[in-house]
């Protein structure tokens, strides 16, 4: 079987949400406001998103990066989960609605400055009138108005050949792809709740060594 995998990084490469401690530490005080009316219904995703990033100060670039580093612990196994898939012809994209900065800076850190990821960048706009966008997106990147970065588009981009998309992920933002694109799902925390809420076929991880051995049973089949 030929196979892509897509990987969410908030949460699934690492074992916290990045952005989350980001917004909480650096965004004005009105943040939390975002929140408030995206639990009631009353925004999107992706309008959360742009809420979250009109509120960061572009001046404090170097500490947010700084304390992205610091907060981010990379899960266990990632090193071996990418030899498998070299050594398969499985290519990898880390597809994220977290902020660039802090993605690159992480994956660097950890020595995969050549693993192939997308995510928005915070223009650091501010608000007000004439502010601009808050968000900018990586020029091949289809976006979407549920939640900004379109997973589902970039699980089509690698489909090449016949392949099966293999995606895994934790949170909402995922929940599209899980619907709509991905072939197997690997899951863990509200995204595990939700494809079993769903009836989404999955299956379940801690870290990434299960991944590895969902994807040698797939490879095998």
């Amino acid at each position: 079987m030929k196979l892509a995998l897509v990987l969410d990084f908030d949460g699934t490469i690492t074992t916290k949400d990045i952005g989350v401690e980001i917004v909480k530490k650096f965004a004005r005080p009105d943040w939390d406001e975002g929140l408030r009316l995206w639990r009631a219904g009353e925004i999107d995703q992706r309008q959360l998103m742009e809420w979250e990033f009109a509120r960061l100060p572009g001046g404090r670039a170097a500490e947010m990066r700084k304390h992205a580093l610091a907060e981010a612990d990379v899960r266990p196994g990632l090193a071996g989960l990418l030899e498998l898939c070299r050594a398969n012809d499985v290519p990898v994209e880390v597809v994220s609605n977290g902020m660039w900065f802090y993605v690159e800076a992480v994956l660097e850190r950890e020595g995969l400055s050549d693993l192939a990821f997308v995510a928005p960048i915070p223009t650091y706009a501010g608000l007000g009138a004439g502010a601009g966008s808050a968000v900018e997106f990586p020029d091949d990147v289809e976006t979407c108005d549920r939640t900004g970065l379109c997973k589902c588009a970039r699980a089509r981009r690698l489909r090449s050949g016949g392949r099966k998309i293999v995606f895994v992920g934790d949170g909402i933002s995922d929940f599209c792809i899980a619907e709509e694109e991905a072939d197997f799902i690997i899951a863990r925390s509200s995204l595990k709740d939700h494809c079993v809420v769903s009836g989404i076929p999955h299956s379940e991880f801690g870290d990434f060594d299960d991944v590895s051995r969902e994807l040698v049973a797939l490879l095998s089949a």
